[in-house]
C-alpha cells in the first residue's frame, strides 16, 4: 500500500511538472506561423471536432487532453471557442480505446521522452528547443498519468473492491460509489470501462451493474479533473469546467436518471437502445461509452450560450483583462499609419505597467501582485510582438519601415526594462528585514529609480521636449554615483551579514543596467535614434 501511494504521488508530481513544462514552452514556441496554423485549422467547429477525435483516439485520457488544451489556451495558440469543439471531438475519439483496448501508449511515451531529451541536450538549434521542451513536458504529463494509473491498478484489483463489485442488486449505490473512486484514482473512464466489460463477460457483473460502474467512473474521473484544475485561474479553467460539469456531472446525472426510469418504471431508454444495437454485452458497453459523449456533442449546437455561461462562472482574471490589447486589435494591418500609432499607444501601456511595479512595492497598488503584474505585462508584450511581426509583412514605405524599426527596437528595450524591474523589486522590498542603513540605502536607490521611471513614463506619454530633456540628465552612465553610494554604505555601516552585503551589490548592479536601458528608451523617443536610410 505504501509503495502504491508513493507511486501515485510520483505520478502527480510528474503530471504537474509535465503540464508546467508543456505550457511554458508552448508559450515560447507559439510564433506567428504556429498561431496562424492553429487559427486556420480550428476556425470552423467541424474542423476542431475532427482534430479532437484524432487527439482523443491517440491520447486515451480526457484528463490529459483537458490540460493540454489549457496549456494551448495559456500560450495563445487556441481560443476557448475553438477548444470546445475539439474537446467534444476528444470525448468521441477517446471511446475508441474501448473498441480498441489493445492500444498501449507506454512505448510511444518513452520514445518521445528519449528523443526530446536527446534533442534538448545535444541539439545546437535554438529554434527547436521550445518544441523539444514541449514534447518532453507532454511525455512527462502522460508518464505521470501512467504512474497514477499503474499504481492505482492494484487498488482496483483488491479483493474487497471486487467483492463490492460482485454484490447483489441491492448494492447498486455501493457499486456506483466504488466505481467513482476507481475513476478518481485512475483518471481514466476507459480503463474502468474495460475492467467492467471483462467482469461482465466473466459473469461477475450484471448488465445493470456494468452500466452503473461506467457511470460511476465517469463521475469519479470528473472529480479528479476538478481537483487537478483547482489551481487554474481566469478563463483557462473554462475548458476544464466545461468537461467537468457538462460531461462528468450533468451527463452522469442525466444517464443515471434514465437508468432509474428504465429499470424501475420500464420506460425504454438507454438499455433498449444498446440492445437494439448489439446482442454482445461488450459491444453494448462500448456503445454506451460513446453515448455518454452526447451532452458534449449536443452542446456544440449551443456554442454562444455555453460561451456566455462559461464567462459568467469562470470570468477572465484581472491579469487577463489587463493583458488584453486596447488598440492593435481595432486597427487592420492594411491601415499602416493607424497600426503604427496603435503600436505606440500599446507601448505606452507597457511603460505604465513598469511604473506600477513600484506601487506594488510600496503597497499602493491594489488588485495586483508582482507576479500577476509581470504576467499581464508579458502577455500584452507578446501580443504586441505578434502584431509587429505581422505588420512587417505589409507593404511599407521606407519611412514607415524606419518608424517600425524604432518601435520594434523600443519593444526590445521595454522588455529588457521590465525584466530588470522584476529583478529589482525584491531587492527594494520594504518588508524584508534589514538594518536601518540597508533600509535607507534601498529607499535612496528605489526613489532614484522610481523618479527616473516616472519621468520616462511622462516623456513616453506626452513626448514633450521638457520631459525628454529632464530624462537625458537622469539616465546614462551612473556607475560612478552608484559606486559612491555603495562605498559609503559599506564603510559607514559595519555589516556582518553577507546576504545583506550581496543585496547592496546586486541592487547597484541592477540599478546601473536600468539607467542604461532607460537611456536607450529615451533615444527611441527622440530624433537621436533613426533607422538607416535605404538607398536605391
Amino acid at each position: 500500500m505504501l509503495s502504491t501511494l508513493a507511486g501515485m504521488l510520483a505520478g502527480l508530481g510528474l503530471f504537474f511538472v509535465g503540464l508546467w513544462t508543456l505550457t511554458e514552452n508552448l508559450k515560447l514556441a507559439s510564433g506567428r506561423r504556429m498561431r496562424q496554423a492553429f487559427q486556420k485549422y480550428t476556425r470552423r467547429p467541424a474542423q476542431g471536432f475532427a482534430w479532437g477525435i484524432l487527439t482523443g483516439a491517440v491520447a486515451q485520457s480526457l484528463t490529459a487532453i483537458v490540460f493540454i488544451q489549457v496549456g494551448m489556451i495559456s500560450a495563445g495558440l487556441l481560443t476557448v471557442r475553438a477548444a470546445i469543439p475539439m474537446l467534444a471531438g476528444a470525448n468521441v475519439g477517446s471511446s475508441m480505446l474501448v473498441f480498441l483496448s489493445t492500444i498501449d501508449l507506454r512505448i510511444a511515451v518513452l520514445v518521445a521522452l528519449g528523443i526530446s531529451g536527446i534533442a534538448l541536450t545535444q541539439s545546437r538549434h535554438e529554434a527547436i528547443k521550445p518544441f523539444a521542451h514541449g514534447f518532453f513536458g507532454l511525455g512527462l504529463l502522460f508518464l505521470g498519468i501512467q504512474f497514477i494509473q499503474s499504481n492505482a491498478a492494484p487498488l482496483v484489483d483488491q479483493p474487497w473492491i471486487r467483492e463490492y463489485l460482485t454484490g447483489s442488486s441491492e448494492s447498486f449505490i455501493l457499486v456506483f460509489i466504488v466505481a467513482a473512486v476507481c475513476g478518481f484514482l485512475t483518471q481514466s473512464v476507459s480503463a474502468v470501462t474495460i475492467l467492467a466489460i471483462s467482469l461482465a463477460l466473466a459473469g461477475v457483473l450484471s448488465t445493470d451493474l456494468t452500466i452503473l460502474t461506467i457511470y460511476g467512473s465517469q463521475l469519479g474521473s470528473g472529480l479528479a479533473t476538478l481537483v487537478l484544475s483547482s489551481g487554474l485561474r481566469g478563463s483557462v479553467r473554462q475548458i476544464a469546467w466545461l468537461q467537468i460539469y457538462l460531461t462528468n456531472i450533468f451527463g452522469t446525472t442525466l444517464f443515471v436518471v434514465f437508468w432509474v426510469l428504465e429499470s424501475w418504471y420500464g420506460i425504454p431508454l438507454v438499455k433498449a437502445l444498446l440492445q437494439s444495437l448489439s446482442d454482445d454485452i461488450s459491444r453494448q458497453m462500448a456503445y454506451l461509452y460513446l453515448v455518454l459523449c452526447g451532452p458534449m456533442v449536443v452542446g456544440l449546437f449551443f456554442l454562444p450560450l455555453i460561451e456566455r455561461t462559461l464567462n459568467a462562472v469562470a470570468p477572465p482574471s484581472q491579469t487577463e483583462k489587463d493583458a488584453q490589447p486596447n488598440y492593435i486589435n481595432k486597427i487592420p494591418l492594411a491601415d499602416i499609419e493607424g497600426a503604427l500609432n496603435a503600436c505606440e499607444r500599446e507601448q505606452t501601456r507597457l511603460m505604465n505597467y513598469i511604473a506600477r511595479f513600484y506601487n506594488i512595492t510600496d503597497g499602493s497598488e491594489t488588485g495586483h501582485t508582482l507576479d500577476s503584474m509581470s504576467e499581464s505585462y508579458r502577455l500584452l508584450a507578446t501580443e504586441l510582438d505578434y502584431y509587429l511581426d505581422d505588420l512587417g509583412y505589409q507593404r511599407l514605405s521606407p519611412e514607415q519601415y524606419g518608424r517600425l524599426n524604432r518601435i520594434a527596437f523600443r519593444q526590445r528595450v521595454l522588455r529588457s526594462l521590465a525584466e530588470l524591474t522584476e529583478e529589482c523589486m525584491p531587492l527594494l522590498n520594504h518588508n524584508v528585514e534589514a538594518s536601518p542603513g540597508m533600509t535607507r540605502f534601498a529607499n535612496l536607490v528605489g526613489t532614484g529609480l522610481q523618479t527616473t521611471v516616472l519621468t520616462a513614463q511622462s516623456a513616453h506619454v506626452d513626448g514633450q521636449s521638457r520631459d525628454l530633456q529632464r530624462l537625458s540628465h537622469m539616465v546614462g552612465d551612473r556607475s560612478e554615483i552608484l559606486d559612491q553610494l555603495r562605498h559609503a554604505y559599506l564603510t559607514r555601516h559595519a555589516v556582518d551579514a553577507g546576504e545583506e552585503r550581496m543585496r547592496v551589490v546586486r541592487l547597484t548592479v541592477v540599478a546601473e543596467r536600468m539607467f542604461w536601458a532607460l537611456d536607450m528608451l529615451r533615444k527611441t523617443l527622440t530624433s537621436q535614434f533613426t533607422a538607416p536610410v535605404l538607398k536605391n
